[in-house]
């Protein structure tokens, strides 16, 4: 593949750095328990002066600062994940600038099937395909193979991701700012970072494909999952993919699997589990772990006689759309009863809003005390 070359004064444009501004302050103009954010004010009231200090910056050598860790549970996961969190000026800045520029190269040779973290590339994208290879392709998954990279950011090495990077670019000054963000790791958080992480597996995906072992394959960041019609077939792959991520100083989960699909002619075979959701021929039904969740979360709602917080109405509530994405009917009688608590939830979320001041407000305000 061509590399790209000449791209850095596309990055520090004033129409490229403008627009990066944009994309961050649009997500930023709150902070917790619903405060404005100053940086994001300042930011926005002297955008003309910004754009011209991110470029000094971007040319005399990006540094970044130590981000913000934070240790959250990942309920869906089931495990404690470490957050990094860039700081919002200039780094978080600089990030987007970057990506809007090498978006479309690093997008080139992506798999069709390569999901997570990518625009229009989200569970129901995989989810979507699966449900139409289950009902369409009966021969082609017969079998089915399960796996997951172990510790995947954490593994991902800096000098991986850069020797892919030169792969696809060749404008030196690129590099250096690329290699600069990724010095001290791919870290969970940082925007760069899931696109690096997609961008560093691709071969990988290429691989697979043109193995000729399998018939339907989707990965949704590091998790990845194959159909085949036959099974040595799968367990001939799953050795050269953990050959693959050997070479690259990664390495396959050791709870990796191979079984026969739920059919007619396999009624005691497996539904296959991916993206939160588990899949038969023509239904799909919600993960055991992700119903269990939310039926303990609706006796808890019972239990309170409907009096809880306005957070925890708002998980319920992100619970219950999964169930407008798969076979609910029997899951909405056994739970509701005829109850209308999904009206009752609103009502709590609706009451949380009502006192919040818009971001206009907000900054309209500052602009009449500048």
């Amino acid at each position: 593949m061509k590399r790209v070359g000449h791209i850095f004064d596309e990055l520090i444009s004033d129409a490229n750095l403008s627009k990066a501004i944009d994309e961050v302050n649009r997500t930023h103009h709150w902070k917790a328990r619903h405060k404005p954010n100053k940086t994001t004010a300042w930011v926005e009231l002297t955008k003309a002066d910004r754009i011209t200090v991110l470029r000094e910056i971007i040319t005399s050598g990006f540094n970044q600062r130590p981000p913000r860790i934070i240790e959250r549970y990942d309920a869906s996961a089931r495990k404690w994940r470490i957050i990094s969190e860039p700081i919002q000026w200039p780094d978080q800045y600089i990030h987007h600038a970057l990506i809007q520029v090498i978006q479309l190269v690093l997008m080139r040779g992506m798999d069709l099937y390569c999901c997570g973290s990518i625009r229009g590339r989200g569970t129901h994208y995989a989810k979507k395909a699966i449900e139409k290879w289950m009902s369409n392709d009966k021969k082609g998954t017969r079998y089915c193979l399960t796996a997951d990279i172990k510790h995947f950011y954490d593994s991902l090495r800096p000098e991986v991701v850069m020797s892919r990077m030169r792969e696809l670019i060749k404008d030196r000054r690129i590099l250096d700012l690329i290699e600069r963000i990724t010095s001290d790791g791919i870290k969970i958080g940082a925007y760069p970072s899931q696109w690096f992480a997609n961008t560093t597996l691709q071969p990988l995906d290429h691989m697979i494909r043109q193995s000729g072992l399998c018939s339907r394959y989707v990965r949704y960041m590091d998790n990845i999952t194959v159909f085949g019609a036959n099974k040595r077939h799968l367990r001939k792959l799953k050795k050269m993919i953990a050959m693959w991520l050997k070479d690259h100083k990664l390495e396959l989960k050791g709870d990796w699997q191979i079984f026969p699909v739920i059919g007619e002619r396999r009624p005691n075979g497996r539904m296959p589990n991916a993206v939160g959701y588990r899949y038969g021929r023509g239904y799909t039904i919600l993960r055991k772990h992700n119903l269990f969740r939310l039926k303990k979360a609706i006796r808890e709602y019972r239990k309170r006689e409907g009096k809880i917080s306005p957070r925890a109405a708002e998980s319920i509530l992100s619970r219950l759309g999964q169930l407008k994405h798969c076979n609910n009917t029997q899951i909405y009688k056994e739970m509701f009863r005829g109850e209308h608590i999904i009206k009752a939830l609103k009502q709590y979320v609706r009451k949380k809003r009502k006192g919040l001041m818009t971001w206009n407000m907000y900054l309209e305000k500052l602009k009449e005390t500048a």
